[in-house]
């Protein structure tokens, strides 16, 4: 039986996967733990225009990281956020945050992947993001965080 896989599990299969799986480990044990869905003609065409689109954007990056990488570099994005009056955020600013604050003014498409933070952003403030591009170019992004 053909199973969809909505999450990264190690060594079995990576998120948006198709792959064949046992009955019974599919509806008693990836379902329940919301690892996987069943394949369905329609999932199976949504996930092969899901694969293609990421296909694009990835060659598109790997053709322009470098001026990619000179534009993150020289951006500064602001990313404002609900706060207290002493600098903490009440919700952290999490990749998927920074991916759409970089698309809306860098107008640059990165993936939540591209993005390397060892934790949320809690607290105002100016902040040093990595990103990692294709063909071993790295960028570091200046990230400012207010309160509305």
């Amino acid at each position: 039986m053909q199973a969809i896989f909505i999450r990264d599990i190690k060594g079995i299969a990576r998120k948006n996967d198709v792959k064949n799986v046992k009955p019974g480990y599919l509806h008693n044990y990836l379902i329940p733990n919301g690892l996987a869905i069943p394949a369905t003609p329609e999932k199976l065409k949504y996930i092969a225009d899901k694969k293609s689109k990421e296909a694009l954007r990835i060659e598109e990056l790997e053709k322009n990281a470098a001026d990619v990488e000179k534009k993150l570099s020289k951006a500064k994005i602001v990313i404002k956020g609900d706060g207290t009056e002493k600098g903490k955020l009440y919700a952290s600013i999490t990749e998927k945050d920074i991916v759409n604050a970089v698309k809306e003014q860098a107008k640059i498409e990165l993936g939540i992947d591209n993005i390397k933070m060892g934790k949320h952003i809690k607290t105002t403030g100016a902040h040093e993001i990595e990103i990692v591009l294709p063909q071993d170019h790295k960028a570091t992004l200046k990230v400012t965080v207010e309160t509305k």
